[in-house]
């Protein structure tokens, strides 16, 4: 079983990123709703993997399921961890909720994820289209993502600049954590060299952005689907 673990650094990954979503679903009640719509909501984007892989990173999957599919099943349970508390994490910490603006129902909600899934394959195609480095195109579609947002909710900048920072600070220490387990694994698993091959606290450079970013579009992304707003506890 260990050298199991030893050999799947994506898969023992993946399950660090799922825990604190975990830990605030289970002190969080009414945290629930929205840690749900937003695991369900990042499930497309595992199915990505192909663009990472193998020019960014290389971690061996279980099944060898990218030469298959394109995609692992790390993939979805890291994706389901990081949006679980990237979404969350803002309300959680300074003891927020969410408070509807005004009733919209069901339908128009998925109207408004549509929307915003629509902007995305926008954002896509264009970084496809000039060939920026998927690692890049993917912060420049969050942070595309969030101004688009922005432009009909000013009230959630704050919110999120804070979620973000709070992402990237947990996503940081669970990548520490990480590194503690396996030394040298960004240096071997990572193709730094190929980008900026820059290094803060042992993690890629191009890892915190893509925290931050992850944090700054995830706190607002419910909040604009369902019309809400927050409020103190």
């Amino acid at each position: 079983m260990l050298q199991f673990l030893i050999d799947h650094n994506f898969l023992v990954l993946s399950l660090l990123f799922i825990m604190p979503g975990i830990l605030i679903w289970l002190l969080r009640k009414d945290l629930r709703e929205p840690i749900l719509l937003m695991s369900v909501a990042s499930i497309p984007f595992a199915f990505t993997e192909y663009l990472f892989y193998p020019d960014y990173w290389e971690p061996r999957f279980l099944w060898n399921l990218i030469e298959l599919i394109g995609f692992g099943l790390e993939d979805i349970i890291f994706v389901i961890g990081l949006a679980s508390f990237s979404s969350t994490v803002y309300a959680f910490v300074f003891q927020f909720k969410y408070h509807p603006r005004e009733k919209i129902n069901r339908i128009r909600q998925i109207q408004r994820i549509s929307i915003l899934f629509i902007i995305v394959l926008i954002f896509l195609l264009a970084v496809l289209y000039f060939k920026i480095p998927i690692i890049y195109g993917s912060i420049i579609i969050m942070i595309g993502l969030s101004l688009f947002i922005f432009n009909q909710r000013r009230d959630l900048i704050s919110p999120a600049i804070w979620g973000g920072f709070l992402t990237c600070l947990v996503y940081t220490l669970l990548c520490v954590v990480l590194l503690i387990i396996y030394p040298r694994i960004f240096a071997i698993t990572w193709h730094t060299d190929k980008f900026l091959n820059l290094y803060f606290f042992g993690l890629p450079f191009e890892e915190l952005l893509y925290g931050y970013s992850s944090g700054f579009i995830a706190t607002i992304f419910y909040p604009y689907a369902t019309n809400s707003y927050f409020i103190k506890r």
